[in-house]
């Protein structure tokens, strides 16, 4: 793709529809993010999940956050594009340095969500630029999903009861974040396609009456418990409602929605309710069937590992390959539920590297591998990451991935008050790798879906004020990057209730060993050398009888799991 000439092509339109600059963000609904969604990846070629660019006739403007600086450098034309890192450099603060007063920035109803949207209106008033709102993108429009989506058994009556019951006479939900809808309908994209949630989704639930979905997707088998629509017919079914109040999150709310709704005489007000927690607490049901899938995507992984250290010539997609061939022996794989991140060597450096977009690398000397990866199954999905090293690793690159260890281990045994907030416990996590002087910049962990979006409520970082309580299922995945190199760290937990009344407290889901050839063992206390030697028996004790006849990974757990 000539991505100059698509910039060059979105500049030219710039006179047609009376703007001075356009605001370009990632993809136009939020909750399930698709570079092939993305007018960004079109006109830069950078392809992750974070961004939006200021484009006028002389400056390109790209601004990501921390996870993406390095990946958006690389992927861009350094002569064009000028790279900024969110939140020093925000959106309102773009708009200031590309635009004079007076001047027109153009935005797309599906670019931005209403928040921003209240947000740079507030800043075009300080700083006197106009804002100007584009019904249809100016390059093309998204592409639309052929996939058909599929009912699947669960309890969308209470789940909508739920929902409704937080809703006052005269209000309707407006949900945008497809897996809360997902979640609450029990609505997922047929089994063969790439990701099992609903790219393009919207749902109005009123407080009284049948909710209505609304997808670019064809939906296989009619539910009476809800109604059903093309996305497009959003507006002309809507304005039949009784004029009421909408209720929807604005910070997660394309801007066309409200739009849309305010024109046809509808008032909307912000949610108080986060429903995305409502899916964070688990059913016994989804814990088992977590617990399960945590299971068998460690067993793969184990044996991923064990390959990449043992082959003699390998590529990044081939052993991304190994890892989902091995997935495919389970009757309930679905898919994969992100590409793999499969990095050797300097790739490591790149937070989100994807070998498919960025180069496949081969893998035919000593360096580090981070492998990050996860599984649909029917009833679950997975995400875990580790770190190893092919040869023997220098002292710096073993006290490095010690310190992030120890954070690890720091977090998964912590104890902390029911309903805490998130940032609270965020910090636990970054404990040892600021000893080391370093930080990440991104959060230290999320909730993972029941076979549903692997990135899921609650988000646990410095700024999230979501209560951490008891059966969610999160992720804990500090990291430590340099331009060289990078080493992070996943694993999946399940939160309990702890033996102290009002505590909450973690168990470990997964199963795979650390590698032993990185740590230090010199850093660590007693309580960590027990807990590191408990958690890798009991990882022997699990999958040794079932690779009695693989000496390969076989011989990689035995000395992976050893007592230190």
């Amino acid at each position: 793709m000539n991505y100059n000439e698509n910039l060059k092509r979105l500049r030219d339109k710039l006179d047609a529809v009376g703007a001075d600059a356009v605001l370009v963000s990632m993809n136009n609904f939020f909750g399930n993010f698709d570079a092939e969604y993305s007018g960004i990846a079109s006109i830069s070629g950078f392809t992750g999940s974070n961004g939006r660019a200021i484009i006028s006739k002389n400056r390109a403007i790209l601004s990501v956050d921390g996870r993406y600086t390095k990946q958006a450098s690389e992927q861009t034309d350094n002569a064009v594009w000028e790279i900024k890192m969110y939140p020093e450099f925000d959106t309102n603060a773009l708009t200031e340095e590309i635009l004079k007063p007076s001047q027109m920035l153009a935005i797309g109803a599906f670019s931005i969500t209403y928040k921003s949207y209240l947000s740079l209106l507030n800043a075009s008033e300080k700083f006197g630029f106009l804002v100007k709102i584009l019904d249809k993108f100016l390059l093309s429009e998204p592409k639309k999903s052929s996939k058909n989506i599929y009912l699947i058994d669960n309890d969308r009556k209470s789940r909508i009861l739920r929902i409704q019951e937080t809703l006052t006479n005269d209000e309707i939900a407006l949900l945008t974040d497809s897996a809360v809808i997902g979640w609450i309908f029990g609505v997922r994209c047929a089994p063969n396609a790439e990701k099992c949630v609903l790219p393009n989704c919207v749902a109005v639930i009123p407080h009284y009456g049948k909710p209505m979905l609304f997808s670019d997707l064809m939906l296989e088998n009619k539910c009476n418990e809800f109604e059903f629509f093309n996305i497009e017919q959003f507006e002309n079914v809507t304005k039949g409602l009784p004029k009421s109040e909408f209720v929807l999150d604005y910070s997660r709310t394309s801007l066309y929605f409200p739009e849309v709704l305010q024109r046809n005489g509808f008032s909307i007000k912000q949610a108080q309710i986060n429903y995305g927690m409502f899916e964070a607490i688990k059913s016994e049901v989804e814990i088992k069937n977590m617990k399960i899938a945590c299971e068998k995507a460690s067993l793969a992984f184990i044996k991923t590992l064990a390959f990449v250290e043992n082959v003699t010539n390998t590529s990044e997609v081939e052993i991304a390959e190994f890892f989902e061939n091995e997935l495919k022996k389970y009757d309930d794989f679905v898919s994969l539920s992100f590409n793999s991140i499969s990095a050797f060597d300097q790739n490591t450096s790149i937070v989100h590297y994807n070998p498919m977009t960025h180069g496949n690398k081969k893998i035919d000397s000593d360096g580090l591998f981070l492998f990050d990866a996860g599984a649909h199954f029917k009833t679950a999905t997975t995400d875990m990451t580790r770190t190893i090293y092919r040869g023997v690793p220098a002292y710096g690159t073993k006290k490095i991935y010690t310190s992030i260890l120890k954070s690890v281990i720091l977090f998964s045994s912590a104890r902390f008050p029911d309903k805490s907030k998130a940032y609270s416990i965020d910090a636990i996590a970054r404990f040892f790798v600021w000893n080391e002087g370093y930080d990440y910049h991104f959060g230290t962990g999320h909730g993972v879906g029941s076979f549903a979006n692997v990135h899921e409520h609650p988000r646990i970082s410095f700024n999230s004020n979501e209560e951490i309580t008891g059966n969610m299922v999160v992720t804990v995945e500090p990291g430590i990057y340099s331009e060289d190199f990078g080493i992070r760290l996943e694993n999946m937990l399940l939160t309990k209730l702890a033996a102290a009344p009002g505590f909450i407290e973690f168990e470990t889901l997964n199963f795979i060993p650390f590698s032993q050839k990185l740590i230090d063992s010199d850093m660590l206390s007693n309580v960590e050398r027990d807990w590191l030697n408990e958690y890798h028996q009991k990882i022997f004790d699990k999958f040794a009888n079932c690779l009695s006849e693989d000496d390969v990974t076989l011989n990689w757990l035995k000395e992976n799991t050893r007592k230190i």
